[in-house]
């Protein structure tokens, strides 16, 4: 087991890498994993089909408790993708599959969810056409005060993009937000404000003080 996690972790990153397989069309998929509040690591994502030989691998660090980049792998059918999460010491955190036909180009969004293995903590991820980023990330805000959040959106290919983000917070009593991204603090806690594209997702935890 040991052997065989060493040997996947010691995998390039799939940065914009293109995967080997049979020959002909590729199709691109943008993954976004929130892993903030967890502790993985690194994110594994293998890729399967009877028409690849091998199973494709790529690997997607996880930066400010974010893994996201780009694969890419041949267009067909039935490619079942299986995504598993690690923490810092090689342990499996978190594991979830789907199967499905990949077009050439960029695909539509779709959302996988990984059940934790070893605490309560789900992590959705995204695969699709886009990432959203949220900006700043603040530290901590006073009930009663504001901050103005802004989203960006790149497509699978790193490119920017125009669109509108909807702006939504999963806990209204802690933090309330505008359809321009503008929080204003209401009560202590913590609240996730997330900005929402086409099926793509950001969002940045903002902490309130009494």
């Amino acid at each position: 087991m040991s052997l065989t996690l060493a040997s996947l972790l010691a995998l390039p990153s799939c940065g914009r890498q293109t995967a080997v397989g049979p020959g002909g069309d590729q199709g691109t998929f943008v993954i976004r994993a929130d892993a903030s509040g967890t502790a993985v690591a690194t994110v594994v994502v293998n890729v399967a089909a009877p028409d690849i030989p091998s199973p494709l691998v790529f690997n997607l660090p996880v930066i400010d408790g974010v893994a996201a980049g780009a694969i890419t792998l041949p267009a067909g059918s039935h490619r079942t993708i299986t995504i598993r999460a690690f923490d810092a010491g090689g342990i499996q955190t978190h594991a979830g599959s789907v199967t499905l036909d990949v077009a050439p180009g960029s695909n539509g969004t779709i959302s996988v969810v990984l059940t934790p293995l070893t605490d309560d903590v789900s992590i959705t991820v995204t695969l699709g056409r886009y990432i959203v980023t949220v900006t700043p990330t603040p530290d901590t805000l006073a009930i009663g005060s504001t901050v103005q959040l802004t989203a960006s959106i790149t497509d699978w290919n790193g490119n920017a993009t125009a669109g509108t983000v909807s702006w939504a917070t999963n806990d209204p009593a802690v933090a309330r937000v505008d359809g321009s991204g503008l929080v204003t603090a209401v009560g202590a806690g913590t609240a996730a404000i997330v900005g929402t594209f086409q099926g793509a997702a950001g969002a940045a935890a903002v902490t309130v003080t009494p």
